[in-house]
Formats: C-alpha cells, structure tokens, sequence
C-alpha cells in the first residue's frame, strides 16, 4: 500500500485514538508524578525509586494469555474480545485515577504507592489488548503506519495530559484537584474503543468443549501459555531468540534514565511547572508529532531494522545535549534545542522499535508475544533507571556526567542491533 494511503486508513485514525489513551494513565503515574513528588520534597533518590510503580509494565506478559484467551463473558459478546478488554480497563482507570485524587503522598505515600501501581496493572492490561487489536487490524505492509499511528497517539496523551496537569498548576490550589479533573480525560478512549472495528479472532480452539477441568486448563496452559514461547523460539533458532531479547531489553536503556530524572532536572535549574509546560510540552510535542511521523514513513520504506540503527544513534547523541544545558543552566535557546531534538529522534525511534518487535510476533499469539517483547523492553527500562536519582546523588548532582553517562548506555543496545543485522534478523523481510 502506498506511504499516503496508509496514514488516511480509517483503522489507523481508530488506532491513533487508543493509543492517546494508552498514553493517559502512564503520563500521570510517571511525569505528573513526579512534579506531584517534588513539591512534596522527596529527594531524587525516592523519586527514582518510585518509578518502580511501574513495573507492571515490565510484567504484563504474564496475563498476556488471559487477555488472549477471555472473552469477559456478555461484554465480550457484544463488543468482541480486544474491545471488551479495552473498554472495561477504560473504566476502571477512569475509577483508580479519581481515587488517587483523594490522597496526599506526604502524609500517605503507601497509599499513593499502591494507587499507582493498581493503575499501572490495569493500564497494562489495556495496552495487551490495544497492541493486539493493532497488529491483528491491519495487513503486514500497514504495520509502519499503524505502529506509527499507536506510538504518536500515545507520546500524544502522555504529553499533552502531563503537559496540561502542569499547566493546571497556575489555576488550581492543589494536585488533587488536578488529579480529579484529568481522570476524566481516560473518557477520550471510549471513543477509540467504540469506533474500532473487532479483528478477526486467530486463537485456535483444539481439544473435546466437553473435557474434564482438568484436561481443558491443560490444553489452555499449553495453548495460550506455552505455545506462543516455544513457537518464537522456535521460529528464531535459540540463539537468534536470544539475542533479540537481550536487545529489546538494553534498547533506550539511557533514554530511561534521562525520562525518569528530566522533571526534577528542569525544576532544580530554575523552571517552574508552568514553564515546563511553556517550553518542554507545547514544543516538545511538536517535535514528536514530526519525528514519529518520520519514523512511520521510514520504517514502510526502508524497513525498521536500518531505521532503527539510525534513530537510536541519534537519539543516543541527544542525551549529550542536556549536558550541555546542565552546564550553561537555566538558558531557554538550550531547553528548546534540546527538547526539540530529543522529542525528534525519540518519536523517529519509537515508531521504529515498535514496528521492529511488532513484526517479529507471529500474529496467532499476537497479544502474549507482543506483550512479552515489550514488557521485556520495559522491564530493563524501569527496573535500571530506578536507580537513576540514585545516580545523580552518588555524583553529587553534577548532571552533566550524569547526562554524559545516559549516552553511553545506548552502546551495547546498538552493538547487538548491528550483529543483528550483519546476520539476517531483519523481521521486516521475514514476517510470519
């Protein structure tokens, strides 16, 4: 399909939707958080540790099966699987985010912490079935656009919903009231959800309906569990599956670090919350919206495995330019170079990772592989970059080393990916 009628597709209009709302509740566990956490006064190092309530992200491949396999009884009747999914985590995001809204996390942070992660799960839990509807909705030479669809529509809400929390600062009194107000934006995704077509159901169905309990979890385990493992390794050889893993899990490993620190960086060189939203939101999601278009168009024309080498060295590069500005300080010529070129590169990057590992999923196990390769690039992300206020503490708040250090993360990931190429693991040329 040519590069300009893939983009105008009703599907990828429906999937840029959902993405926006997949976007939603990570940009108030994680970006808004953080500002939330700093006004409180705690210190970099709880404030990276608290990235932790992330972790179901890293781990959603564990209910992976379940999404693929329940249909959620009338629901699932009436919408279809993946719909059925995705409208009730909608739902109870819209239930968790207005929750949180009630707590203070100076006077009770478990709370908070709890909250967050119970978020986190459930929002997990929507992106399976999202990523699912995504791969299974449109043919295998759309997936660039629709990967690009997904990832601009989810920068997007978690941009523009941080962005506008922050922004919410000058007119209301407290991150509460905040709070309350952005649960409803969770509402946006209905939409998506409603206006979305349900794709055809792969899942194969095997064995006697009438079987003993037993036997029927048996076959379940090894069908929905097991066979999507087995099958990916498998169909890479050992070796190959393995090291596409390593690869997934070191990828933006120094992107992490900085995203994690970034809020409280900006706040302790003399931006207020507003600003941040002046300068880094507004320009930065321009300079997504651009870049992850790019990196959709690249990855239908070039492929994702060359435009990925390329994306992830730039984006390494970008990392030296917040250095830069943690030297000459508060400068906004600076802030908006730096925004501007790592929103940039950071879109180009993403739609180009994601396409890369969306191709490598064998499409009848598209909800559990899809959700164990991004997990698993998730885990590496949240799990290091954890210690990321540890860091600029052990360093003495010099974040220009700090900044210097994020780049040279990126190296091992882009010295696989070249192996990777060198040796033929171009999933773009070999799509299941």
């Amino acid at each position: 399909m040519k590069l300009e009628n893939a983009f105008f597709d009703r599907r990828i209009l429906v999937i840029f939707l959902l993405g926006i709302a997949s976007g939603f509740p990570k940009g108030m566990i994680v970006s808004t958080l953080s500002a939330w956490l700093t006004d409180e006064g705690l210190s970099r190092t709880s404030l990276g540790l608290f990235g932790l309530v992330s972790l179901p992200y890293a781990l959603n491949f564990l209910w992976a099966p379940l999404v693929d396999s329940f249909r959620l009884g009338p629901l699932g009747r009436a919408l279809g699987k993946r719909r059925a999914w995705i409208l009730l985590s909608q739902i109870a995001l819209v239930g968790l985010l207005m929750l949180l809204s009630v707590f203070t996390p100076s006077k009770e942070l478990l709370a908070v912490g709890v909250i967050c992660l119970i978020i986190a799960f459930v929002s997990a839990t929507q992106d399976i079935a999202i990523d699912a509807l995504r791969i299974e909705s449109v043919p295998v030479d759309q997936q660039g656009a629709a990967a690009s669809a997904g990832v601009v529509g989810w920068l997007l809400g978690n941009l523009l919903i941080a962005g506008i929390a922050l922004w919410l600062t000058a007119w209301l009194d407290s991150w509460n009231q905040i709070y309350l107000v952005m649960s409803s934006a969770m509402l946006f995704g209905v939409a998506g959800c409603l206006m979305a077509r349900e794709p055809e159901d792969r899942a194969r169905v095997s064995g006697r309906p009438d079987a003993p309990p037993g036997e029927r979890m048996a076959r379940w385990l090894q069908s929905a569990v097991f066979a999507p493992f087995i099958e990916f390794f498998r169909r890479n050889g050992t070796q190959m599956a393995v090291v596409l893993l390593g690869f997934i899990f070191l990828f933006k490993i120094g992107e992490a670090f900085l995203g994690t620190m970034s809020i409280r960086f900006y706040n302790e060189i003399g931006y207020q919350w507003a600003e941040v939203f002046a300068y880094v939101k507004t320009a930065g999601m321009v300079a997504l919206g651009v870049g992850s278009f790019l990196g959709g168009a690249i990855s239908i024309k070039l492929g994702a495995s060359r435009g990925l080498l390329v994306a992830g060295i730039a984006m390494a590069l970008t990392n030296l330019l917040y250095a830069w500005l943690a030297v000459t300080g508060r400068n906004d010529t600076v802030l908006l170079t730096c925004v501007i070129l790592d929103n940039f590169t950071g879109g180009v990057s993403t739609i180009a990772f994601v396409t890369y590992i969306s191709d490598l999923c064998n499409r009848q196990f598209t909800a559990t592989q899809y959700a164990l390769l991004a997990s698993l690039g998730n885990l590496g992300r949240t799990t290091l970059a954890a210690g990321s206020g540890w860091m600029v503490d052990l360093l003495g708040g010099r974040w220009e080393v700090f900044f210097i250090l994020t780049a040279l993360m990126a190296i091992p990931g882009l010295l696989i990916l070249i192996w990777l190429i060198r040796h033929g693991a171009r999933p773009e040329a070999r799509r299941p």
